[in-house]
Formats: structure tokens, C-alpha cells, sequence
């Protein structure tokens, strides 16, 4: 089942591709009008759906194991190039199972807002959504690092089409695929480092053993001194802090959600930071925690700036998806801050966060491109008069600025407060720091979007008044109530994450105890 679970989704991609490309034809050689551009729309919606189906069922699952106090696991392990070890090792676990589901409930989304825009060859792009689907969920199950590198580089390439094919670019730009090309670039860089590391590692095991062998779960066990554990470590965090991403390792991102449609940024942040975050919590402390330990404060200090510079770079924004973009930078260089406070309770939180973060963003995406179809403009000060304008959407944004802002009642809370609560006692000058970061980003975003809800339309004739379609709320109030339930019951993500986070967290813990 795990393999169907994963696979799933990119069959779906290229069934939806082929039947986009089939019935062109058929109906360019009949001459006749039918709505054959559902068909690809009906595919990839059959096909999420299902998979997600399936999630639930393994969370359903799991739940019950977990509940009776015993370890629940689903493991695939076959050999795929037996020569120098690589296996096709794939282990779920509650983490992953996590990340899992909120990726497909995601993509669900995404497939259901996509109708709304009018897409060029439509086979093509959900056979990019899909595909990044199934990478993105293959990189949360593999433990082979070297299909791990495999798997981070595939993610890049529906990246790189969603922004260059169905991308939104400015007439004025010097560069034709400006975006999806920096974003690439940085991406390989970063990522060639990370390879280098890899390599490097299964070399030392294969001449300490004898034993060729790409599986982090045997080279966690691989003993290296310390100077070369904190090189090797060095390239995994290139990959990861460039993704998460860090100031100043961000204008890729910046870049990308101002040229994509509102769905390539729904996906970029809604899946692809969290494979970051969940590489360091996964594979990069487990395989190097004497390391993690001293680079912490260097981490600590970037994830400060990362935060408060953030903050501060949205008071001036006008454009309303890099006002977004800023604030999912602070989140994610807070939720890394927290990923080095070697805290269970942290830990647990930063599995709440990631779910309530992505969520938040994307609700705050699906906003902005209602705003946009409505107001024809993604400046900010053109919103005003919202309130009077567009039926239902003012209460909706004000909802989602409450969530990002992590107001009683959502994840975004539950997941703040265990964050900060564990953190502190780690390192409770730089929790402070993190606080003081987070209150500048809730006052940068409540004095730029709190203009819009009141006020007269500078441009009134061309807006036209009405309520928002059907398809639009159940989308708003699906994430809505995600968000309220986890936050009024966060106890199932709690059991499901436990297991995992202890023994992140062991990891660091005896380090220290060796060390002193």
C-alpha cells in the first residue's frame, strides 16, 4: 500500500497528460465543441482524492497502534543498484504520515482553485502538480540518501515549469524566465554541495566497513571525527537553509511567487519548504548532531535576522504575494530556530507548525487571488472598501491573518506555544529575540492589510460588487476548518509525532551527555 501511496499521484499526472493529449486530437480531427479540458481537471481530482483516502486510512491506522502504546511502521525495501547499495528503502512513520496527508490535502486544494485559472496545455501542468506530488512525498518516506538526492532534485523540475510556463511575468523584465531560472540555479549550487556530502559519507563507511552503503539509518552509525562531520554537515545545510529559505538565500523565493500564478505559489509554499525543515529534522541531525550542536548558535543568529529582517521588509510591501512571501520567510526562519532547541515539546510543535504555517499561506494565496480577480491589481492600497465590495471574503482574510498571526483557537497557536514553551529553556535569550521578530511581523501585517477592510474604492467603477462562488468558500472554510480542529484538538498530531521527535531529540541529548 505504501507504494501505491506514493506512486498514486504521478500516474494519475501522466493519465490526465495522455488523456489531454488524446482527446486534442480527437476533437481538432471531428471538428466539434465539448468540454474535453475537464477530463485532465477530472483525473488529477479523482486521483489526489483517492490517495488522500488512502493517508487517512494508514493515519486511521496508526492512531490505534500508537494509542496502545506500540510502534507503528509501514517499511518497502528492494534492491535497486546492488553494486554500490543503493536501495529502494522507503519507511513511514507518524511524521511522515503527517506531512503526507497535509501535502495532499494541499494539492487537493490547489487541483480545485486551478480550475479557476485558464491554463495552456492543461495535461501538462497537472501531470507537473502531480509529479511534484509524489517526489515531495517520496523525499518525506526514503532513507536511501542517495534516492533522497534523487528525489530533491526531481522536486526542482515542476518547480521550474509551473513558474516559466504558467507563470505571471512582468512585461518589463530583462530576463525571460527571470524566476524559475534563479530558482534553479540556486538549487543546483546548493544541492551539488549537499551531493558532495553524500558521497563523502558512504566513501568513509565503505572504507571503514568494506561495505557500500547509501542508507542514513547505518550511516548514522558511521564514525567520523569531528571536523569532518562538521564539513559533511555543511553541505546538507547549503541544500536545506537555500530551500527553507534564509536571508539572504531568498530572493529565488521572493522571485518565484511574484511570477507564478496563484496555484505555483500555493504548491511552492505549501510543499517545498517543508521538505527542508523535515531534511534537517530527519537526516541532518540524526547523521551529524556533534555538528548540529556547534553550528546551533550560528543557526540561531541567521534565523534572528531571517525573522526580524523579514518583518521589517514587509512594512513597504504593496504587492500583496510578497507580503505573503516575507511572512512564510519569518515563519520558516522561526520554526528552524526551533528545530536546534533539542526539546520534545518543541519539537511536537514544529509537526504542528508546519501543517498550521502551510496552511495559513496557502489560505492567504487562494486570498490573494481572489482579490486580484477581483480588483484587477495585486497593490494593496487598490484592496479598500473590501468589506463593502467583496461579500464574505473580508471575514475570511481576517481569519487567516489571525491564523498566520497565531491567535487561540488554530494550530497556528498550539503550535507557537509548545515551540516557544521548549525553546525557552534551551536558549532563553534567543526565544526572547524570536518573540520580539514575531510581534514586528504581526504588526507588519495588521498595518498593511488592515486598510483594506473600510474605505472607498479609488477605482469603484471597475469593481464590480458580488459574493464569492461556492467553490471559493468550501475552499476557505476547508483550511479553516483544518486549522480550528487541530487547534481545539492538536492530540492526534501529538500521538503521531511523539515517536519520531523523542528520538530526534536523543540524538542531540547524547551528544551532550558525551561531551561533557
Amino acid at each position: 500500500m505504501l507504494l501505491w501511496l506514493v506512486f498514486l499521484p504521478v500516474i494519475g499526472g501522466f493519465i490526465a497528460w495522455l488523456c489531454h493529449v488524446f482527446i486534442q486530437r480527437i476533437v481538432t480531427s471531428i471538428h466539434i465543441q465539448i468540454r474535453w479540458y475537464e477530463l485532465p481537471t477530472i483525473v488529477a481530482f479523482a486521483t489526489t482524492f483517492i490517495t488522500l483516502i488512502m493517508a487517512i486510512n494508514l493515519w486511521a491506522e496508526a492512531l490505534t497502534v500508537f494509542q496502545q502504546g506500540e510502534n507503528w511502521i509501514q517499511e518497502v525495501n528492494l534492491e535497486w543498484i546492488p553494486l554500490l547499495g543503493i536501495c529502494f528503502h522507503l519507511v513511514l512513520d507518524g511524521f511522515s504520515m503527517i506531512m503526507i496527508t497535509s501535502v495532499l490535502f494541499i494539492v487537493l486544494l490547489t487541483i480545485v482553485y486551478s480550475t479557476k485559472e485558464n491554463f495552456n496545455n492543461l495535461g501538462l501542468y497537472y501531470l507537473c502538480i502531480l509529479f511534484m506530488t509524489s517526489a515531495v512525498m517520496m523525499l518525506f518516506v526514503i532513507t536511501d540518501l542517495f534516492l533522497f538526492f534523487f528525489f530533491w532534485e526531481a522536486v526542482a523540475i515542476p518547480i521550474y515549469f509551473l513558474i516559466s510556463l504558467w507563470g505571471r511575468r512582468d512585461t518589463s523584465s530583462q530576463l525571460s524566465f527571470n524566476g524559475a531560472s534563479r530558482f534553479l540555479i540556486y538549487t543546483q549550487i546548493s544541492s551539488l554541495l549537499m551531493l558532495i556530502s553524500i558521497v563523502s559519507l558512504a566513501l568513509i563507511n565503505w572504507s571503514l566497513t568494506d561495505k557500500w552503503t547509501f542508507d542514513y539509518q547505518i550511516l548514522t552509525k558511521t564514525p567520523i571525527s569531528s571536523y569532518v562531520e562538521f564539513l559533511l554537515m555543511l553541505g546538507f545545510l547549503a541544500a536545506f537553509i537555500v530551500r527553507i529559505p534564509f536571508v539572504p538565500f531568498h530572493s529565488w523565493f521572493i522571485q518565484a511567487h511574484i511570477e507564478s500564478s496563484t496555484t505555483g505559489s500555493m504548491m511552492i509554499s505549501g510543499l517545498l519548504l517543508n521538505t527542508a525543515t523535515y531534511g534537517l529534522l530527519r537526516i541532518a541531525i540524526p547523521l551529524f548532531p556533534n555538528a548540529s550542536i556547534t553550528i546551533m548558535p550560528v543557526i540561531l543568529i541567521l534565523a534572528v535576522i531571517t525573522v526580524i529582517y523579514a518583518a521589517l521588509v514587509a512594512f513597504n510591501q504593496t504587492d500583496i504575494k510578497k507580503l505573503i512571501a516575507y511572512i512564510h520567510i519569518a515563519l520558516m526562519g522561526f520554526v528552524t530556530a526551533i528545530i536546534y532547541s533539542s526539546s520534545v515539546v518543541a519539537y511536537q510543535g514544529v509537526a504542528i507548525q508546519m501543517i498550521a504555517i502551510n496552511l495559513a499561506i496557502v489560505g492567504m494565496f487562494v486570498i490573494s487571488g481572489l482579490l486580484v480577480e477581483c480588483y484587477s491589481t495585486r497593490n494593496i492600497t487598490q484592496f479598500t472598501g473590501l468589506k463593502e465590495q467583496i461579500r464574505y471574503l473580508s471575514s475570511f482574510t481576517l481569519f487567516f491573518m489571525l491564523a498566520v498571526l497565531g491567535i487561540p483557537g488554530t494550530a497556528n497557536f498550539v503550535g507557537n506555544y509548545m515551540m516557544l514553551f521548549g525553546s525557552y529553556e534551551s536558549y532563553s535569550y534567543y526565544t526572547i529575540l524570536l518573540v520580539i521578530g514575531l510581534l514586528l511581523l504581526s504588526i507588519s501585517l495588521i498595518i498593511r492589510m488592515q486598510p483594506i477592510f473600510y474605505g472607498v474604492t479609488n477605482n469603484h467603477e471597475s469593481v464590480v460588487k458580488h459574493s464569492l462562488a461556492k467553490k471559493d468558500i468550501l475552499l476557505l472554510v476547508s483550511i479553516l476548518g483544518v486549522l480550528i480542529f487541530i487547534g481545539l484538538y492538536p492530540q492526534n498530531v501529538l500521538d503521531m509525532s511523539y515517536s519520531v521527535m523523542n528520538q530526534t531529540q536523543q540524538y542531540i541529548t547524547t551528544e551532550r551527555v558525551g561531551d561533557q
